[in-house]
């Protein structure tokens, strides 16, 4: 019984096989359906001007689009902006008891990563307690490093990895 249904399936298969590879042949061969695109969309091989040094072949060059600017914006309306050093304090002077300089320095660096930042994401990266991080937060914002913490107890971060690298004398 099931060597039936097998057969049965590949016959039916091969079937409809059979019949969109004769539609295929049968829409190759009408051409009826090419001229009505040529007619409606003037798309005759005539219409390509090559020069006589150009290949036939480069379809693509040829084409003549408007400029609708939505690949990449003209060099003249790009914003251009520079980093402000004098709102940032020294590395050095960010200092908090029970902070070692070297954590409170790779807290800055990760911080310059982000946007945002939180007293959570630092009493993780430092391994300390709220009123630690409370410390380490007010010394962050002394520095103009960090800005005032948002409702939601997000706080933004001002400082960029371009400053940060800058402050520490690695980035001329």
């Amino acid at each position: 019984m099931n060597v039936k249904k097998i057969i049965k399936g590949i016959v039916g298969l091969s079937a409809v096989a059979g019949i969109a590879y004769l539609s295929y042949k049968f829409g190759e061969s009408n051409g009826e359906v090419n001229e009505r695109f040529r007619e409606k969309y003037g798309d005759d091989e005539d219409d390509i001007e090559l020069d006589d040094d150009e290949d036939e072949f480069r379809f693509y060059d040829n084409m003549d689009e408007p400029d609708d600017e939505c690949l990449a914006p003209k060099k003249e309306y790009m914003p251009s902006f520079t980093v402000s050093m004098h709102n940032f304090a020294p590395l050095d002077s960010v200092k908090v008891d029970g902070i070692s300089d070297r954590d409170m320095d790779m807290l800055i660096y990760h911080i310059s990563l982000d946007k945002y930042t939180s007293n959570k994401q630092i009493r993780e990266w430092l391994k300390v307690d709220k009123e630690t991080a409370a410390k380490v937060i007010a010394a962050l914002r002394e520095a103009e490093y960090i800005g005032e913490e948002y409702p939601n107890y997000i706080i933004p971060v001002h400082i960029t990895t371009e400053v940060y690298f800058r402050l520490r004398g690695e980035l001329r």
